[in-house]
């Protein structure tokens, strides 16, 4: 439990403003964690899924699944539980705002992390009332990502 504490107290520490400044653990590769990446264009799929590799390189073991809108990902998430998922927010058939809003409805407790053109304060909060723990600009800075990933990290330590 000590151990535990010290990690989400430290990555508390370590968050900054809206950037977030966690570096990934050094030395030692993390519990395998399992990603979603849902977004309409294949090539922000392919990109973001090949930027999350070379960040998690040596610290984090990534299973990545990808989708191309909000009803695929509520049927991959229905299959398989992900410790985080990234929704782009402008998706045809369905959109990442009402997939946030219905992966919450059902319990998930992945963390989400949304990824939009839109950097208006009522983009926002209109992804914070979804349910998503994190609301990124395209394109997300590497420091975000890491810090992302580490704090999906730190949720599936905490929860065991």
């Amino acid at each position: 439990m000590g151990k535990q504490f010290n990690l989400l107290q430290r990555s508390h520490n370590e968050i900054r403003g809206n950037r977030m400044e966690v570096a990934a653990p050094q030395g030692r590769v993390m519990d395998r964690l399992r990603i979603l990446v849902v977004d309409d264009s294949t090539t922000i799929r392919s990109l973001i899924t090949a930027k999350l590799h070379e960040l998690a390189a040596g610290s984090y073991d990534l299973d990545i699944t990808q989708a191309a809108d909000g009803s695929e990902a509520l049927a991959c998430a229905r299959k398989h539980p992900f410790d985080l998922i990234f929704l782009d927010v402008e998706m045809p058939v369905m959109g990442g705002l009402e997939a946030c809003s219905a992966l919450r409805q059902q319990g998930n407790p992945a963390r989400i992390a949304m990824l939009s053109s839109m950097t208006s304060a009522e983009a926002h909060l209109a992804g914070r009332q979804a349910g998503c723990d994190n609301y990124l600009v395209k394109p997300p800075h590497d420091a975000d990502l890491r810090s992302i990933l580490r704090l999906a990290s730190l949720r599936k330590l905490a929860a065991g």
